[in-house]
């Protein structure tokens, strides 16, 4: 029999797994195919959403692309981490000497020498994989085939970053799954609803603007862009509180800020940073220290700031909402030269407050005067 499986953690599903598979079943014409949703992969974090909603979507997504599909939760029975080699192992005690192909996207293909137990994966299963336009294909040393044709370069890690950052879904989601998605609030469509809630809507649209250029400066400066878009959604989560409400907030939740009684009396809206922090950590569960401490840090800076705090900084004071003449030149100067943009941007931050005959913060001045040092 002709066995084809195809494994990931589908989260979220989305139209290149369907056109990789639709694609393989057609040229493979297997007798069954299992989709096999990970439980825990070995290469990423444990998945948040919940493994039935997995499954949920991509019964959604695949039902009605061929014959004999089996929707196996044969990870979840495992209960931890499982490897591929494992996986065929099981397929050749479910079937009487099966002819299995094992479909992977073109990104697992050059790295699959690295897998566990390799020479079990590649001993018995013909690897399939799909191209996407550029790739360089290197000489294999296992069983393999391309499937005629090129594929889109989509990712779930990317689905999940758009959602994050807009608060809608793709329509690289097939439309069978959208629902699934709203209806248990994925990907962040949850924070979404809570800020919509609860901040102005130019400030709502204002996180979704320097969600937008995180993205973007996060893939110029190799930065996890999910972690990226998260710390600029929720920068401003504190901003729907009054300046008497933050000081009671900070004292009631014992939050530790420098230079707290000064700010209370001087100037408490730049309490804000440090209440989103906490918002992010205790009421969406933020784990990340460095996307805890992006947020943190947003307004007025460090001396010891992540690449991560850097761009945070730099896009909450030149995102697309900002309409002052040089917000335009901190965003592209950001594009060329990260430390000189948020030089930049500190120098315009400390004018504002100047302008605007308010008090000055210790951690802006100490800001400012770190960063001058270094930049000589």
């Amino acid at each position: 029999m002709k066995i084809l499986v195809f494994g990931g953690s589908f989260d979220p599903i989305h139209q290149g797994h369907v056109s990789l598979l639709r694609r393989a079943i057609k040229i493979i014409a297997p007798d069954a195919t299992h989709i096999v949703p990970a439980y825990h992969s070995p290469f990423k974090a444990k998945s948040p959403t919940p493994f039935r909603l997995r499954m949920q979507m991509a019964r959604q997504a695949f039902a009605g692309l061929g014959k004999n599909l089996i929707f196996d939760d044969y990870e979840l029975r495992q209960g931890g981490k499982t490897y591929t080699y494992q996986l065929i192992q099981y397929l050749q005690k479910r079937y009487v000497k099966p002819e299995i192909y094992l479909l992977v996207g073109t990104d697992c293909l050059n790295d699959l020498h690295n897998w566990k137990n390799p020479q079990v994966i590649f001993k018995n299963a013909t690897v399939v994989a799909g191209k996407r336009k550029g790739y360089q294909e290197r000489p294999a040393r296992f069983n393999h085939l391309f499937l005629p044709g090129f594929f889109p370069k989509l990712s779930s890690s990317r689905v999940r970053a758009h959602i994050l950052a807009c608060g809608d879904i793709p329509d690289t989601v097939p439309v069978q799954v959208v629902n699934t998605i709203r209806q248990h609030n994925l990907y962040g469509l949850n924070i979404h609803r809570w800020l919509k809630a609860r901040l102005k809507p130019n400030r709502y649209i204002h996180s979704q603007k320097v969600a937008d250029m995180a993205a973007v400066l996060a893939d110029i400066y190799d930065v996890n862009v999910e972690d990226a878009v998260l710390a600029a959604i929720l920068h401003d989560a504190g901003k729907g509180f009054t300046g008497p409400e933050l000081v009671r907030f900070c004292r009631t939740h014992k939050i530790k800020v420098p230079f707290f009684e000064d700010m209370c009396r001087q100037e408490p809206s730049l309490l804000h940073s440090f209440v989103s922090a906490w918002l992010a950590q205790h009421e969406f569960r933020v784990r990340k220290p460095e996307v805890l401490q992006a947020i943190a840090e947003h307004t007025l800076g460090s001396l010891q700031m992540s690449v991560l705090s850097k761009i945070l900084f730099v896009a909450d004071i030149s995102s697309k909402d900002r309409k002052y003449k040089d917000a335009f030149l901190i965003r592209n100067m950001a594009a060329e030269d990260l430390d000189k943009a948020l030089l930049y941007a500190a120098n315009r931050k400390l004018l504002f407050t100047i302008d605007s005959q308010k008090w000055l913060c210790p951690l802006g001045i100490d800001l400012w005067n770190h960063l001058i040092k270094q930049a000589k």
